[in-house]
């Protein structure tokens, strides 16, 4: 063809393009389908019983239930709320008119009655003090191979307030020790965050890289036998959860709610207590983090 590129070819560079470009595509829907699928299939039970249609109609009528009847949670609501809606609108493509919207916002304000006002708080994890966070994790100072991963562990997850989901992605190659930072995986938003670690975690991490001979591709957390050796796989969030109660006595979720307290106490703002913890919505850590603990109120009985 004289140096011409054959025309077959380049269509089937196309055709191939598109493929992995619609696969990706699938795969992120899928996944968002398998996540509000529980929440979707009780509404579709509640139709089934009632014997109404799968719409928007037999939507409000199923939050309305799940206040007045079932009482449940105000973040349970809004789960629920979330869940279906995707099906109604983006699986099965729905359209909800302005009255539809307006009457399901008005079931949300019954929230605001004081018959259910009682389901509206979160009780979450509480906060604890830094320092008697770190007096836990510093029994694991040892020379012992498990008390060293253990250490280096639950230092980083406390310095950096990651989440679960964060901590089993991490890899050694995120770390950049000399300069005392690591790059974490933001799963939730879908970006790569760098944070700030302290001299001592970067030592702790150090003697966990030399001692377990991490590799520049290895999982931080990986998983280790019950003799503490170490082995190269992504555990999930739930195993996490597991190995930090068992070494700390208490969840993952505990050592994130700390530092971002601990910040907090500090005066940083909260700019800065987002860079560290990673959340995008200032309006979040105010409502679900820093709000005044029993311990401060003690101060003032």
């Amino acid at each position: 063809m004289n140096g011409a590129e054959n025309p077959k070819i380049i269509r089937l560079n196309i055709m191939e393009t598109n493929r992995k470009v619609n696969e990706s595509i699938e795969a992120v829907l899928e996944q968002k389908k398998a996540m509000y699928q529980p929440d979707f299939d009780k509404f579709v039970r509640f139709c089934e019983e009632e014997g109404r249609h799968i719409d928007f109609d037999a939507f409000e009528k199923y939050l309305h239930q799940s206040v007045t009847e079932q009482q449940v949670k105000y973040s349970t609501f809004n789960r629920r709320a979330a869940g279906v809606m995707y099906f109604l609108k983006d699986v099965l493509g729905m359209g909800q008119t302005p009255e539809q919207k307006r009457r399901i916002q008005i079931i949300r304000q019954l929230y605001n009655d004081e018959k259910y006002l009682r389901l509206k708080p979160v009780r979450g994890v509480r906060a604890e003090r830094q320092e008697e966070v770190l007096a836990l994790i510093n029994k694991y100072d040892t020379n012992q191979k498990g008390d060293i991963r253990k250490r280096a562990i639950c230092f980083v997850n406390l310095i950096t307030a990651n989440r679960p989901s964060e901590m089993v992605r991490l890899k050694i190659s995120d770390f950049d020790l000399a300069n005392k930072t690591v790059w974490v995986m933001l799963k939730k938003q879908g970006e790569m965050k760098e944070k700030r670690l302290t001299l001592d975690c970067v030592l702790a991490v150090k003697k966990y890289i030399e001692v377990a001979g991490l590799r520049s591709g290895d999982y931080f957390v990986g998983a280790a036998d019950k003799w503490g050796n170490y082995k190269n796989r992504m555990i999930t969030e739930r195993s996490y959860n597991r190995l930090i109660h068992d070494w700390l006595g208490f969840a993952p979720y505990t050592l994130r709610k700390t530092q971002i307290t601990h910040m907090h106490r500090k005066n940083a703002d909260l700019a800065t207590i987002a860079k560290q913890s990673g959340h995008k919505s200032l309006q979040t850590i105010t409502q679900h983090y820093l709000e005044v603990d029993n311990a401060d109120v003690e101060e003032y009985l």
